[in-house]
């Protein structure tokens, strides 16, 4: 089950991601849909603590992938935070940054013999 929510949530984020950093801010569009993609990358962090880290274990089945969670989760608080202070600058960076751990992330799963680079046939 957090393997299901996991990737629903992941793909869901990565590609309202790309709308909303396309669209036009500070429009209710904009907001409905922020409040949706923060939501899906939050689940998608919390979801990954139950799945294995690959590797490079740290901590038990945690490994590396799991301190970008850890980050992605921290942004996203910071992020809310800032828009809810006015401080629209701070929001954009960090909104920026969360997206880019998760495109980074995705790109992570994207390498041989991972199960998503296999189900989509890159290798």
């Amino acid at each position: 089950m957090a393997f299901t929510l996991h990737i629903n949530a992941s793909l869901l984020a990565l590609g309202l991601g790309v709308i909303i950093l396309l669209m036009r801010k500070g429009t209710w569009p904009h907001r409905a849909m922020g409040l949706i993609w923060v939501t899906a990358m939050a689940m998608s962090a919390l979801s990954s603590f139950w799945l294995g880290g690959g590797v490079l274990p740290l901590l038990g089945h945690l490994g590396p992938i799991h301190l970008l969670s850890l980050w992605v989760l921290v942004a996203l608080a910071v992020a809310v935070r800032a828009i809810l202070q006015g401080k629209v600058r701070r929001h954009r960076e960090w909104m920026r940054g969360a997206y880019i751990g998760l495109v980074a992330a995705f790109a992570g799963t994207l390498v041989p013999g991972r199960w998503m680079a296999t189900q989509l046939g890159i290798w």
